[in-house]
């Protein structure tokens, strides 16, 4: 009997990963496309966390107030490279117009529908993969340095209270009661102990491949140029290789996704957020849960292979060659919060986040071809909202109603 063309997944990421390990397990032979190693580009260098109460969107009301201090800081969470600001300031803008509170309370609404269950679906994917290991749920916290810090992040903290996040305060010494590797200069420690975290996001991803490749997926090093439609579909992927034939095609190209969506028909306000990290092997200390600082807006997160420091955005563009210092700022930063701490070698990461003006991923069918679908865009939330957007391709490439409506993190929501 001839064998059903592959639904072909553009991008080996998380994301791209999570689409396939759906789709495999429900029979589907699938295909994935891309000019880099499974998980070895921002899907490896993340924060690792499996965040349920990351329904906070990054645009709040007041933000603009933040901004200008920010911009000045060189440590601060956000740079914009002057080169690239003009490029940057449509999405900007549709950032600006995503922070009124009703359309908060509507993106924090979706992003929970999304990130709630992603615990219970990456320790089902862990445990196909043969790695369930990798998945804790220890929770992590935010840390303040000043009452005035700690208020500031109050909106977020009600967001989450009001979507059932549980939330828990310390303040003085309760915080070194907790955890005594933590600067006495921390004032209040905002836990939240239902988080979850992954211990090796790069491991995750290579088992993932792994497992996909013993049922039967193929791997493409190979970059995509675009699509072969014929009579509203895709019949294949071109690619600065061999043309690949696809019964069903996912986008999942994070930052790399515009071009490759617009031929399909959305016309989406995509751009990368530059995140930076350093590994610190060897640490002397190590926080009793990962923590977030309230202020800069990194987190440490202990791994395998040492401590993570994680986070940070720059507006560069996707080529622009990576700022050192926005990494080694942290070095600082971390040193202030756990002031016990030495460490071993330092290893300095630079990666893209696709991210979107609205904080919401872009899930769901694209216009121009009733068999290719989207699954990019998760800016902050890739490895957290990975597992369940895969749950949701493979449902809507069977044709079948997904756990969640997906209506919300439709890319026509951009028309």
């Amino acid at each position: 009997m001839p064998t059903a063309p592959p639904v072909v997944i553009v991008g080996a990421g998380i994301v791209g990963l999570a689409c396939a390990a759906h789709l495999q397990r429900r029979g589907h032979p699938v295909t994935l496309i891309d000019p880099e190693p499974p998980g070895s580009q921002c899907s490896s260098g993340n924060a690792g966390m499996l965040s349920r109460a990351s329904c906070v969107p990054l645009g709040l009301p007041g933000l603009s107030r933040k901004v200008p201090g920010w911009l000045l800081d060189p440590a601060g969470p956000l740079v914009i490279r002057p080169s690239y600001a003009a490029a940057i300031a449509p999405w900007l803008w549709r950032f600006w117009r995503s922070t009124s509170m009703a359309r908060v309370n509507q993106i924090a609404n979706a992003l929970h529908a999304l990130l709630d269950p992603t615990i219970v679906k990456w320790r089902d994917l862990a445990h196909w993969a043969g790695v369930p290991d990798l998945v804790r749920q220890e929770g992590y916290a935010f840390a303040y340095r000043s009452r005035e810090a700690f208020e500031g992040d109050a909106l977020g903290r009600r967001l989450r209270q009001e979507r059932g996040i549980r939330i828990a305060t310390l303040e003085g010494g309760m915080v070194r009661e907790f955890d005594p590797a933590l600067s006495p200069g921390i004032t209040h420690l905002v836990v939240l102990p239902e988080q979850g975290h992954v211990v090796n996001p790069l491991r995750l991803a290579q088992a993932l491949a792994r497992r996909l490749s013993e049922g039967g997926a193929r791997f493409v090093t190979a970059r995509v140029r675009g699509f072969d439609l014929a009579d509203g579909h895709v019949r294949r992927v071109l690619t600065d290789a061999e043309p690949v034939e696809a019964g069903a095609v996912v986008v999942a190209a994070g930052a790399y996704a515009k071009p490759l969506a617009a031929e399909l028909g959305a016309n989406v306000p995509l751009d990368t957020e530059r995140g930076y990290h350093v590994m610190l092997s060897e640490p002397s200390v190590v926080p009793r849960i990962p923590v977030c600082d309230g202020a800069a807006k990194w987190f440490v997160t202990p791994m395998e292979e040492g401590l993570r420091v994680a986070g940070t955005v720059e507006f560069a563009g996707l080529d622009a060659e990576p700022d050192w210092r926005r990494a080694d700022n942290m070095i600082g930063g971390i040193r202030r919060m756990l002031p016990g701490l030495t460490f071993g070698a330092v290893e300095r990461w630079m990666g893209r986040r696709p991210s979107m003006p609205d904080s919401l991923p872009v899930i769901g069918r694209a216009p121009r071809a009733s068999n290719a679908f989207f699954a990019f865009g998760h800016g902050h939330v890739g490895v957290a909202g990975a597992a369940p957007t895969g749950e949701i391709i493979a449902a809507l490439v069977a044709g079948e109603r997904p756990f969640i409506d997906p209506a919300p993190y439709a890319a026509a929501r951009f028309a």
